[in-house]
């Protein structure tokens, strides 16, 4: 008997000691990385279960498009972001690199503020260490010049090494006043609560890795100060579920939720992938489509030329087609049912889609 446990106790401790994988800062992307991502539906995905030596099967997801993400080095940037992100920049600001993005309100601000955002120059800065990995700003394109938007508080969005069990709670402020433009005020307030929850195993279309499993809840508050009034803007909570494997730089696996009306909806399913359909590149005529979730009117912007339009239902049938020319469509959303959609936009033989929520 004695045997017996002994042996039990040093086969559990060899999994403890030797079936988890530690994340740290060389598992991520640097500056010139350029990774793929193919993109699934399957909105009862099960997402929520976790835990030490977990086998999760995602061999069966749908595959519904792809997407590249360039990880761009600070050079060659605009005085005014180099001045802010770049080598000479106050230590805690100088970048590792930067992204498009395009998770900033701004479709709300604009309904407030008679200002127009160019929204093929807006950015996410990015600094990683060997510590910590830290969301340090971001720029905008106002007006026809890219000027910085770098958050006082700075928002910690990995520790490392990270291993099961590692939790922290980190927080970013950005003010960012715009009176160069207008008498006008904008404060971002962001509460970012990450968990390691799990690890263990993962299969997905890509292969089966060891994994860790980290979940992401971000609570935003965005208020903008504008003619002696305070508007408070509507930011869902997020929620990120992301599975992290040794040296391969980007999740094997990530789901992206909303919590809307104290429910989680899923806004979007990428797991990693070959660029197998020679996907264009993030931030190079990518499909732009805001706010989502949605309300009354759905603004949709693309490159150049004859462009084929279709909203599905996440049934399968089509609610609405049309074509257009313009590079920026607005869409009246209002006759669509609350519930999940895709809209997928064709033009010259490249089809782009994403998944909407309309509310």
């Amino acid at each position: 008997m004695k045997l017996t446990l002994l042996t039990l106790l040093l086969a559990f401790s060899y999994t403890l000691l030797f079936g988890q994988i530690t994340i740290v800062d060389t598992d991520l992307p640097k500056a010139k990385d350029s990774l793929t991502s193919s993109q699934a539906v399957n909105f009862s995905i099960d997402y929520a279960s976790t835990g030490p030596d977990y086998q999760w099967d995602f061999s069966n997801l749908s595959f519904l498009s792809q997407i590249t993400r360039v990880y761009k080095p600070m050079t060659g940037v605009p005085i005014l972001i180099n001045v802010a992100y770049g080598p000479f920049a106050v230590t805690k600001y100088r970048s590792t690199y930067y992204m498009p993005y395009m998770d900033l309100p701004l479709s709300q601000i604009s309904d407030i503020l008679p200002l127009q955002f160019d929204l093929g120059d807006i950015n996410q800065y990015t600094k990683k260490q060997a510590t910590k990995l830290t969301l340090v700003g971001y720029s905008l394109g106002i007006s026809g010049q890219g000027i910085p938007m770098k958050s006082d508080s700075i928002e910690t969005k990995y520790v490392f090494p990270l291993t099961y069990g590692t939790e922290f709670v980190s927080t970013g402020y950005t003010n960012f006043d715009l009176s160069q433009f207008i008498d006008a005020q904008w404060v971002q307030k962001r509460k970012r609560h990450t968990v390691v929850d799990g690890w263990g195993e993962i299969t997905t279309p890509y292969g089966t890795f060891d994994v860790l499993r980290v979940q992401h809840r971000v609570e935003e508050t965005d208020t903008i100060g504008y003619e002696g009034n305070v508007f408070g803007l509507e930011i869902p909570v997020v929620y990120e579920y992301e599975w992290l494997a040794k040296n391969e730089l980007t999740p094997i696996l990530k789901i992206t939720t909303s919590e809307l009306m104290g429910n989680e909806t899923v806004i979007s399913i990428e797991y990693k992938d070959y660029n197998f359909l020679g996907t264009e590149k993030l931030g190079v005529e990518k499909l732009e489509m805001y706010p989502n979730p949605v309300n009354d009117e759905l603004t949709v912007s693309w490159k150049a030329g004859n462009k084929q339009l279709t909203i599905y239902h996440i049934d399968g049938t089509i609610v609405k087609q049309l074509s257009f020319d313009e590079t920026t469509l607005s869409i009246s959303t209002t006759d669509l049912t609350p519930g999940m959609y895709f809209v997928t936009v064709e033009c010259n033989g490249e089809a782009v889609t994403n998944s909407l929520v309309k509310e």
